[in-house]
């Protein structure tokens, strides 16, 4: 038994399986008692938890809300087109491309054709830089590997920060090189050095 057929079993038993992914689980299900079992143990456990927590009387106004929602829903917003069913990037697929920056390397892996945002990973030699620049939307960063420094912080391993849209960052550097999973807007604006 894995840490990941554990962890799918717990989901399953927890109802939060998409359908597919229920249905390829209950194919695993098919003829393996150990993970019944574990599939079983779950429900036990979520059914104890559900029983756990104490009853509260809602306030009044909570249920006034409620009983006013159904009584003028709201109606959902039409559905958006499905632009694309799934991406599937595999690490030996794509290219790195050089940017005009030396040492730093991209690769494009999605753009939102929704939102125009572009999910990219950046590779950046030991002592590269990034100049400053100006996000044109919210900007994600997590650091795979390495470090980027920046004027009034400096990002590890591990390390995760989204800055919002018409912000600036000041120049980048990498001391011990970086591999970076950033997520972005196609209308950033790179200043001059």
């Amino acid at each position: 038994m894995t840490d990941e057929l554990r962890e799918l079993a717990a989901d399953y038993a927890l109802g939060v399986l998409d359908a597919p992914e229920a249905a390829a689980f209950e194919r695993l299900l098919e003829g393996d008692a150990a993970l019944r079992s574990e599939v079983d143990a779950f429900h036990e456990v979520a059914a104890s938890l559900a029983h756990s927590a104490p009853l509260a009387q809602p306030a009044a106004r909570v249920k006034e809300g409620l009983m006013q929602r159904i009584a003028h829903p709201v109606p959902a917003p039409a559905p958006s087109p499905v632009q694309f069913q799934r991406v599937l990037a595999r690490a030996n697929e794509g290219r790195w491309i050089q940017t005009p920056f030396p040492g730093v390397q991209i690769k494009r892996l999605f753009k939102d054709p929704a939102t125009g945002m572009i999910t990219t990973l950046l590779k950046a030699a030991a002592g590269a830089i990034y100049p400053a620049h100006q996000h044109g939307g919210v900007e994600q960063i997590y650091v795979i590997d390495g470090d980027l420094v920046f004027d009034d912080h400096a990002l590890d391993t591990g390390d995760y920060e989204a800055s919002a849209g018409e912000t600036h960052h000041s120049e980048i550097h990498s001391p011990e090189g970086c591999l970076a999973l950033i997520i972005h807007s196609p209308d950033d604006k790179i200043f001059p050095a």
